[in-house]
């Protein structure tokens, strides 16, 4: 399977106009556009721009889409306080700007989770399965852990006692 066709190159002797014209055309519609600048360094600066460009609107409506659903929430829960209560929902009621902000924390946990998520969903949940499937007894689990709890407490009795341990 060959490669897409690069469209013809643009004429080197034309106008700045023309070339503005082949580099904007270029740059909005990529291997589309019917003439491709002459300058290979002028199409792949074009090319890497359109992928930026592309990119960064891309994630801005992506926040903007969360930030809108934190202002609905917002503006859905004031009208929800002042319904109950309009003179506790003059103090009570979140902002537009508190509500447009827990759509960012919103976006940013759920980035976290999709890429650190392994990280999270792992742990004592994984041995706790492990544990299951091998057919071990949940009391004697639980007898081991009250065991390692209570050496615990005693050795943090013992480290708050030492007054040279102390930090």
């Amino acid at each position: 399977m060959s490669p897409p066709a690069e469209p013809p190159a643009d004429n080197p002797s034309a106008s700045k106009l023309h070339h503005a014209k082949v580099n904007l055309k270029y740059l909005a519609m990529g291997s589309a556009a019917g003439v491709a600048p002459a300058s290979l360094t002028t199409r792949s600066m074009l090319t890497t721009t359109r992928y930026v460009v592309r990119y960064v609107i891309k994630r801005a409506l992506r926040y903007a889409k969360y930030a809108a659903v934190g202002a609905v929430i917002a503006a859905v829960g004031g009208g929800l306080l002042g319904t109950l209560g309009s003179g506790l929902a003059f103090f009570a009621a979140p902002g537009i700007g508190v509500g447009m902000g827990v759509g960012v924390l919103t976006a940013v946990a759920k980035f976290g989770w999709r890429h650190r998520g392994n990280h999270f969903r792992g742990g004592a949940w994984e041995g706790m399965k492990a544990r299951a499937q091998a057919g071990r007894d949940g009391a004697e689990d639980e007898k081991i852990d009250a065991g390692k709890t209570k050496q615990k407490e005693a050795d943090n009795k013992a480290r708050r006692a030492d007054v040279w341990m102390r930090v």
